[in-house]
C-alpha cells in the first residue's frame, strides 16, 4: 500500500527513480529507507549493463537502454557497437551534461567504433524533461556523424532519443531505409 502511495505522488516509477534521497525523505521515507531506494536504483543500472544479444531495431535498442536511462536527471550520449549481426560488443558512455545538454564529437564516436571493432554503430541520448523532439543541435550532430561514420566505413545504425515513456527514431523519423 504504502509504495503504491509513493509510485501515485511521484507519477510513477520513472519518476520515482528519478528522485534524490532529499526528495524521497520529503516524500516520508525514512533516511535509511531512502539510502535502499538509491541502492536498487543503481544495482539495476549495473544489472542492465551485461550486452544483450541483438539490437535489431529501434523498439530493441529502448528497450535495452531505458533501463540505464531511467531516473537520470542530466543529459548523457553514448554509443552501442554492434557486430555484423547486431550483437552488442560494447556500451559505452560518450559524455555526461547538464539538465540543459552536452557535447559530443563524431571524432569521439567514431573513435570508440573503431576501438571495438564495431561493424555499424547507434548512438543515443537521453533527455531528462521526457520529451523526445530532436533539437537543432541533435539534428546537426546526426548529420555530422552519418557523414563521419560513412567516410570511416562504420555506418550509423541509429540515433535514439531516449525520453521517459518513448523514443525518437532518427533512421525512421528521417527515413533513411528509403533513400
Amino acid at each position: 500500500m504504502r509504495a503504491a502511495g509513493f509510485l501515485e505522488t511521484c507519477g510513477g516509477l520513472g519518476n520515482l527513480l528519478g528522485l534524490g534521497p532529499a526528495d524521497l525523505v520529503s516524500l516520508g521515507l525514512t533516511s535509511a529507507e531512502a539510502a535502499r531506494v538509491g541502492v536498487l536504483v543503481e544495482v539495476q543500472r549495473r544489472r542492465t549493463r551485461v550486452h544483450w544479444a541483438r539490437v535489431c531495431a529501434p523498439g530493441m535498442a529502448w528497450a535495452y537502454l531505458l533501463p540505464k536511462t531511467a531516473g537520470l536527471t542530466e543529459e548523457r550520449f553514448g554509443i552501442l557497437c554492434l557486430n555484423a549481426r547486431g550483437e552488442v560488443i560494447a556500451d559505452r558512455i560518450l559524455g555526461m551534461g547538464t539538465p540543459l545538454g552536452l557535447v559530443v564529437t563524431p571524432r569521439e564516436v567514431m573513435r570508440e567504433a573503431l576501438r571495438y571493432g564495431a561493424t555499424t554503430v547507434l548512438a543515443w541520448h537521453n533527455h531528462p524533461a521526457g520529451g523526445v523532439e530532436p533539437s537543432r543541435e541533435d539534428i546537426i550532430l546526426t548529420r555530422q556523424l552519418r557523414a563521419a561514420a560513412d567516410l570511416i566505413g562504420v555506418p550509423l545504425n541509429d540515433h535514439l532519443i531516449i525520453g521517459r515513456e518513448t523514443y525518437y527514431s532518427f533512421r525512421v523519423g528521417e527515413g533513411w531505409d528509403r533513400r
